[in-house]
């Protein structure tokens, strides 16, 4: 993300602006729980229906934010192994007049390896939209330097209008997953979709490249010392690659029966520039129900700035058996299949 100041140019700003935060936040859970929004396969995991939200807003700083809404849900097919899972998204750019929502339908084969090892094979395809709204940028007209004032409205005609794209999208993705891990792949925009607001232009949505991982195991086997009996560790790790732009996010979790605790760390790049971003990560778990509450703390290098980031989510899962089931609020499971 580049720095800049207010005010916003007109459309060349947005232009610039725009693909760069929808790409470098709008994708990139901090909750290991919604992992299906970077790899569509993880909704067939352990073949079980599940919904939830998430709420994620993002504070750039000279007064720039952005605030992002991720609903879904899954429904599993056990008897013919399949899921199918929805993801509705929608980020809002208030400043520069941004809105982009997308609405993703994907399918997920479960496939047995072995005696616990599970393989899942996903497809996805997408609708997604962008629309700007003109009333919220500032046009050079408006600008009176002798007053050191802007005017409310511009006689330029592009005030005038409200450009918006809609585009068509599809990818593939793939998860091979036990009780102690998981290992995903999943290729996003295979069909390369033109997002330009100028139909008369192309400006392609390169392909993008994710790869995800997870490890658990029990810390206090035995049940003894301070540690409740059901505790484990949790460890996720998943980078994405799309064109200059490169992000690594690590979590570490102890998670001691119904709460969990850890901590965040992510690695964004855009060519030559790179920062940092360090965080916490909770989840309280009660019934069927999974409540995330999660922060990463500003951080900024000369030319990129990372904002700070808090997300809030809620996960409810439909399977009946779920508090009877070995291994007590284990995150990876199969003992259900």
């Amino acid at each position: 993300m580049i720095r800049i100041k207010f005010p916003y140019r007109g459309y060349i700003l947005a232009s610039i602006l725009v693909p760069s935060l929808c790409f470098s936040q709008a994708d990139f859970p901090l909750a290991p729980s919604f992992l299906q929004q970077i790899n569509p396969s993880i909704h067939g995991i352990n073949l079980t229906s599940k919904s939830g939200v998430l709420f994620s807003s993002y504070n750039y700083g000279d007064g720039l934010n952005a605030e992002s809404n991720y609903l879904y849900g899954n429904i599993a097919f056990r008897d013919l192994n399949f899921s199918i899972g929805i993801d509705v998204k929608s980020l809002s750019l208030n400043q520069l007049g941004l809105k982009d929502n997308s609405f993703r339908l994907s399918y997920a084969y479960n496939l047995r390896l072995g005696y616990t090892t599970y393989f899942l094979a996903g497809v996805d395809v997408a609708i997604a939209s962008q629309i700007l709204d003109p009333s919220a940028l500032i046009f050079q007209d408006q600008l009176n330097a002798q007053l050191g004032s802007i005017v409310d409205s511009s006689i330029d005609p592009l005030a005038k209008i409200k450009p918006s794209t809609n585009y068509f999208d599809m990818g593939i993705s793939a998860t091979v997953y036990n009780e102690n891990y998981m290992l995903g792949v999943y290729i996003a925009h295979l069909n390369t979709p033109n997002i330009s607001f100028n139909k008369e232009s192309t400006i392609e949505k390169e392909i993008a490249y994710t790869l995800n991982g997870a490890i658990e195991f029990d810390i206090n086997p035995y049940g003894r010392g301070i540690l409740p009996e059901n505790t484990f560790f949790y460890g996720s790790v998943y980078g994405v690659l799309h064109a200059d732009t490169m992000r690594l996010v690590a979590t570490q979790e102890l998670q001691m029966n119904t709460f969990s605790f850890g901590f965040l760390q992510s690695l964004v790049s855009y060519g030559e520039n790179s920062a940092i971003e360090k965080g916490v990560i909770t989840t309280i778990a009660f019934n069927n129900f999974l409540l995330n509450a999660n922060y990463t703390l500003p951080s900024a290098s000369n030319k990129i700035n990372v904002p700070s980031i808090f997300e809030l989510g809620l996960r409810f899962n439909f399977d009946r058996f779920l508090n009877n089931r070995r291994g007590y609020f284990k995150r990876l499971s199969t003992d259900n299949l």
